[in-house]
């Protein structure tokens, strides 16, 4: 894993800390139930960050590799939305095309999508999207918020562990020399799209 990525992790992963640190103190003092779900929310975005953290680190250092199997394409899309139900923007499930079986490893794909889902939710205004197709030969995942789209300047820059966990994981599914691929793209008719190709 790149050092100064890491670093910039590490670092921002402790500011959080002294941030929740903050928060609990004044609710031990103050119980407030909008506070204690902010500071949940907050141990929810953490616990994902070193996930990530560390499913990228065993990647970098011992390889990541994909345990595939057949899995319900529909049920595993209603997982990850009934996971985000306490969202403030709730993802709904575009089932156009679907296939009804993918083959790809459901624990790591979880975490991909989950960190897409993060993402979108920081730029989308009313709605993200989520679905998956199967075409020539790929199983595509895709994310669309309807978002102000790609280049948008933000007040806490992002340090970028999503995309490169995301990257991690399509790398990670390879099939008859074909490794898993993303992208993240201005969507045409407004906000963006998140792409996980798998072979």
């Amino acid at each position: 894993m790149d050092n100064r990525l890491s670093a910039i992790i590490l670092h921002d992963v402790k500011n959080v800390l002294g941030e929740l640190e903050g928060r609990l103190e004044t609710l031990a003092q103050e119980p407030d139930k909008a506070g204690a779900e902010e500071a949940h929310r907050a141990c929810v975005g953490l616990r994902r960050k070193l996930i990530a953290f560390l499913t990228l680190y065993k990647a970098s250092s011992l390889g990541l590799h994909a345990h595939v199997e057949s899995v319900p394409v529909e049920d595993f899309l209603k997982t990850l939305i009934r996971d985000h139900r306490n969202a403030a923007i709730m993802p709904v499930l575009s089932a156009d095309s679907m296939p009804a079986l993918g083959f790809f490893d459901e624990h790591l794909v979880g975490l991909a999508m989950e960190s897409a889902i993060h993402n979108a939710a920081r730029f989308a205004k009313s709605s993200i999207e989520i679905g998956c197709t199967g075409k020539d030969g790929e199983l595509i995942f895709c994310v669309r918020d309807d978002g102000p789209g790609l280049g948008t300047a933000e007040a806490k820059p992002s340090t970028g562990l999503g995309m490169e966990l995301c990257r991690a994981v399509a790398e990670a599914h390879e099939r008859n020399g074909r490794r898993g691929s993303v992208s993240l793209a201005d969507h045409p008719g407004g906000g963006a799209i998140f792409e996980l190709r798998l072979p």
